[in-house]
């Protein structure tokens, strides 16, 4: 299983849309995920609570958060996995691409293990093309 957890810079639409679309997909929001204790908190808690409920961060968040999980890779810690979006590649006001993009991930990677895997959600198009997107957390992490 492949739960998404959306950042807070994320609209909490996109998860309504996709759970309206995709109801076999667990997406929660940051803006409501505990009743929304985690909004505006520091990334490392979000990212510490995402893993301890093995849920996958999605997230256009490359500045903060990138830096974040490769010092916890060399330290050798488990950490949430993470999926990046990039606005060259998808708008973040763009939810049908949005929505296509992370319903083509969920088919083509649902039933893999996402601890301390890190991604990046490839463009609908190419997405559909390729059957999702290629794990780069080995890289990152060295394991």
């Amino acid at each position: 299983m492949l739960p998404l957890l959306l950042d807070e810079n994320l609209s909490p639409e996109i998860g309504l849309q996709l759970t309206a679309k995709r109801p076999d997909i667990a997406v929660r929001s940051v803006h409501s995920w505990h009743g929304g204790a985690y909004r505006a908190r520091r990334d490392e808690l979000i990212l510490a609570a995402a893993a301890q409920e093995s849920l996958t961060l999605e997230t256009y968040d490359q500045k903060t958060i990138l830096p974040i999980l490769v010092q916890w890779g060399q330290a050798g810690s488990d950490q949430a996995a993470v999926v990046f979006a990039d606005d060259r590649t998808i708008a973040p006001n763009n939810y049908g691409a949005l929505l296509a993009a992370l319903s083509a991930l969920w088919d083509a990677c649902r039933g893999d293990a996402w601890t301390n895997r890190v991604d990046f959600l490839p463009n609908y198009r190419s997405a559909a093309a390729s059957g999702g997107a290629g794990p780069l957390g080995s890289q990152l992490t060295g394991r």
